[in-house]
């Protein structure tokens, strides 16, 4: 991918992004409001911080490109990993609930929050 289809996709996400409303105040973005901090293949990490009332979220943009491959796993705990993944049940209303209150009760980085799911 060229530096001229980055670019094309920098400002589509930003337009996107542009184009919804800050769930604190109900504005819409400006794409001003969007920080676009790297990219990974076809995911991109982005900010928001609104204009209007100071309210910040993060994004997540995938935006597949036409020469996108599927990759294949370097590690064969990624392979094993996959395959337990697809023998997992779908997350359940409970699951997300159990999520929440943990979420609540959490108090540090996002480095003891990983390390805390992980156990």
């Amino acid at each position: 991918m060229d530096e001229e289809e980055r670019a094309i996709q920098a400002m589509l996400i930003k337009y996107l992004v542009a184009h919804t409303q800050c769930s604190g105040c109900g504005r819409r973005y400006k794409p001003s409001d969007v920080q676009i901090h790297e990219r990974h293949g076809d995911v991109w990490l982005a900010s928001v911080t609104c204009s209007a009332c100071g309210l910040r979220g993060l994004i997540m943009a995938a935006i597949r490109s036409q020469e996108a491959e599927e990759l294949e796993p370097l590690f064969e705990e990624e392979v094993e990993e996959g395959v337990a993944l697809r023998e997992m049940e779908p997350i359940s209303a409970d699951d997300v609930l159990d999520f929440h209150r943990f979420i609540q009760e959490f108090d540090g980085d996002m480095e003891e929050l990983f390390r805390r799911l992980n156990e």
